[in-house]
C-alpha cells in the first residue's frame, strides 16, 4: 500500500514497515535513527520509506522478502466514503489521506449513488454509514457480497445507533468491520491500513 510521490517513487509508512517486520513502530524509529533503515521525514514530521531502501534493509539484514507484499504495493489504492453528512465524509477524507496520500478517495451521499460508484469503479474499500436515503447501509453492503465482481471488496460500516443488534446485522450483511460514531481516529486509522494491506496480500496472490 506505498504511496507514490511525484518522481514515481514508491514510499512506505513506519507503520508498514513495523507490521511486515513484525516489530513496534518505535523500534522501526530507532533504526531509522541509528541509520539501519533509510528514510525522510515529511513536513509533518512523519517518516516515510522508499520501496528499494526498505527492500536493501530486508536483504542486508537477511529478512524475508515476501514478494507479494511489494507487489501489493505496486498500485495505488481507492476509497469510497459514503454518508449522508458531508462533515462525516471531510473527515474520514482527511484521516484516509493520513493513512496514505496516495489514496484515490471517492465520496457518495447514499448508498444509491454509492452503489453506482462501485459498480463502475470497483474500490478496494468502503466506508459506509449503516442510515442513508434511499439504499441503506445494510441492503448496500448485501449488495456488494452477493455480486461476484465486487464481493471482494473491504467493507467497513460506521454507525451512531448502535442499538437494535444493528452491528450484528451488518456482520451478518458481509461487513468486515463495524465502528461506533464518534470514530475513534487512531483505531479508525489503523483498522483502514489493516483491511488495505489485506487487500495488497490478496490481490498478489489471486
Amino acid at each position: 500500500m506505498a504511496f507514490e510521490n511525484e518522481s514515481g517513487r514508491r514510499f512506505f509508512t513506519t507503520s508498514e514497515v513495523a507490521n511486515y517486520c513484525a516489530v513496534t513502530n518505535d523500534g522501526v524509529l530507532k533504526w531509522i535513527k541509528s541509520g539501519k533503515l533509510r528514510a525522510f521525514s515529511t513536513p509533518g514530521g512523519h517518516y516515510r520509506v522508499a520501496l528499494e531502501d526498505f527492500r536493501a534493509f530486508l536483504e542486508r539484514f537477511e529478512i524475508p522478502i515476501d514478494e507479494a507484499f511489494f507487489h501489493g504495493a505496486e498500485r495505488s489504492r481507492s476509497v469510497l466514503v459514503v454518508d449522508d453528512e458531508a462533515d462525516i465524509r471531510e473527515i474520514v477524507r482527511r484521516v484516509l489521506a493520513e493513512v496514505d496520500p496516495a489514496l484515490r478517495i471517492e465520496e457518495a451521499a447514499d448508498g444509491y449513488e454509492a452503489g453506482i460508484k462501485i459498480g463502475a469503479q470497483r474500490p478496494d474499500l468502503v466506508v459506509m454509514d449503516v442510515r442513508m436515503p434511499r439504499v441503506d447501509g445494510l441492503s448496500l453492503c448485501r449488495s456488494i457480497r452477493q455480486n461476484a465482481a465486487t464481493r471482494a471488496i473491504k467493507v467497513i460500516a460506521i454507525t451512531a445507533f448502535p442499538e437494535q443488534d444493528i452491528i450484528r446485522r451488518m456482520y451478518d450483511a458481509g461487513a468486515d468491520l463495524c465502528l461506533i460514531k464518534p470514530l475513534q481516529l487512531e483505531h479508525f486509522r489503523l483498522e483502514v491500513l489493516r483491511l488495505l494491506n489485506e487487500v495488497g496480500r490478496e490481490s498478489a496472490t489471486a
